[in-house]
């Protein structure tokens, strides 16, 4: 008497590639959308007139090694005055443009904002946006290793059962 053979499941290696595309993705979005969610840029004197929400915001500038010679100021609704945070955690952008993190500034009350740099730098130019910090950057890679080890074992799984019809 012999046992007759479960049915193995075909697609198996098809769903863990497609969860494991899926979680990269998401990874990918988490590490590169704040770079497409910035104002227009302006050149360094220029006036940059930008809609704030409440929250904390970045500036980010043309990248330098005279990160140190380039100053910042503007104003904000209600009459604030833009008091930048330079944090050691906060990271630049890479995509869909490079571009050095200056430092940070909250809001607390939302509306449109006036700011300027200057600086020493050639065809220097800043912009606004939201706040990347280290800890971001961190949440992406420990999302995209799920992701990865998905994909791997999707294309185990498939190459296992290749050998063994």
């Amino acid at each position: 008497m012999t046992i007759p053979r479960a049915r193995r499941p075909r697609r198996a290696w098809w769903i863990l590639l497609a969860l494991g595309a899926l979680v990269l993705l998401s990874a990918a979005a988490v590490a590169f959308s704040p770079g497409f969610r910035l104002a227009p840029p302006a050149a360094f004197g220029e006036d940059l007139t930008v809609e704030l929400t409440e929250g904390d915001h970045a500036i980010y500038v043309t990248p330098s090694d005279q990160w140190s010679e380039i100053e910042c100021s503007g104003t904000f609704p209600g009459g604030g005055v833009l008091q930048l945070r330079p944090d050691m955690t906060q990271q630049g952008l890479v995509l869909p443009e490079a571009w050095d993190s200056q430092g940070s500034f909250s809001v607390g009350v939302a509306g449109p904002g006036t700011i300027t740099c200057n600086g020493p730098v050639t065809d220097g130019r800043f912009t606004v946006g939201p706040v990347v910090t280290f800890f971001t950057v961190v949440g992406a890679v420990l999302l995209a290793i799920p992701g990865l080890l998905l994909v791997i074992a999707g294309v185990t799984v498939r190459v296992v059962q290749s050998r063994h019809p």
